[in-house]
């Protein structure tokens, strides 16, 4: 079995230092009403779970091979600073020194190939992301390729807010780079595949295939990705030049690619593994009208991983966020290694 590694990015926005410094910088790519959608304080709250994030790795997944805490050099006062499987990355640490500072989510992502010592197969969290449930490697690989959600459901909201726009940028690139009609029919196994996916979503896929031969990049799924180092350069010595733009960019702004361009390149060349989303997890907004459902899910661990999606409808978010809190208390409530 391959070694597996997990990244976690954080920010403590709360940080006055730091608020401060984005300050400063706020407003300096010229574009900073293109993606206000995409630099909401929310975006940058800390949401006091990072703990919980840790015990459960500690718990559910005791086979990580090394944990890559990625920040611009901030620490949690409680975190365990000499664990063995601990690796404090600052964003100077690996991002070249044109790049920073950075506020920028996808610039922090499209250079972690970039990071000492990371494993080829890694798993990318960000810190609202948290395992539920014991979980085997295979969860996130199989036979050495990312399992990935599998849809060629079509995406209802291209140009809808920042988010959209970045991913119809990824579609536009995957869709220019190879021949689709003849990727997914090579594939054909894997995308129309009834036992992984179930008769409906197969024969969806195949509709759709038949419809417009094209790979939509709906969603993967807010929720923890695999990825390949080895995908990551590839895409930087095809396209250096979005890829650079992208991490020249202080913030989120629309003309930008992310993450996801990972998973729809390996789906284009066939390295990955068929799973629906059903499988892989759930994402649910933090806000008082889905209060009761986050909760829920939480406390009853019906599914493997969940993102604890802080949002723009948050309208009291340090009561939902101590509720939030309290429901992983009690399936969480002892500290684990990483904790002082």
């Amino acid at each position: 079995m391959e070694k597996i590694d997990f990244i976690v990015t954080w920010v403590d926005g709360n940080d006055p230092a730091w608020q401060k410094e984005r300050n400063k910088w706020e407003g300096t790519d010229g574009k900073e009403s293109d993606a206000a959608d995409g630099n909401t304080e929310c975006r940058y709250r800390e949401n006091g779970l990072l703990r919980y994030w840790f015990r459960a790795v500690e718990k559910f997944a005791p086979w990580v091979n090394r944990i890559h805490f990625v920040t611009c050099g901030q620490r949690p006062e409680w975190l365990n600073e000499d664990h063995p499987k601990l690796h404090l990355v600052n964003h100077a640490d690996y991002m070249p020194k044109e790049y920073l500072p950075t506020f920028n989510s996808n610039a922090i992502e499209l250079n972690f190939h970039r990071i000492e010592e990371l494993t080829e197969h890694f798993v990318l969290f960000n810190d609202d992301m948290f395992l539920l449930r014991p979980l085997e490697p295979t969860f996130y690989f199989r036979d050495g390729q990312p399992v990935l959600k599998t849809s060629l459901q079509y995406y209802g909201n291209v140009g809808y807010n920042n988010w959209s726009r970045i991913v119809f940028n990824d579609y536009c690139l995957v869709n220019h780079s190879f021949n689709i009609q003849r990727s997914i029919w090579e594939n054909r196994r894997k995308w129309f595949n009834f036992k992984e996916l179930g008769y409906r979503k197969a024969r969806r896929n195949l509709l759709c295939y038949l419809a417009n031969r094209t790979l939509p990049i709906s969603t993967y799924g807010h929720v923890a990705l695999p990825h390949l180092k080895s995908t990551l350069v590839e895409l930087w010595e095809h396209y250096p030049e979005i890829m650079h733009h992208t991490s020249m960019c202080k913030f989120r702004t629309d003309d930008q690619v992310n993450q996801w361009l990972m998973c729809a390149w390996n789906q284009a060349k066939g390295n990955f593994y068929p799973a629906t989303v059903e499988t892989l997890g759930r994402v649910i907004p933090v806000c008082p009208q889905r209060l009761d459902d986050l909760c829920g899910f939480i406390e009853s661990k019906t599914i493997p991983q969940i993102c604890v999606n802080d949002s723009p409808m948050n309208t009291d978010p340090y009561y939902c966020l101590q509720e939030v809190a309290n429901s992983f208390g009690t399936i969480l409530p002892e500290k684990s290694n990483f904790e002082k």
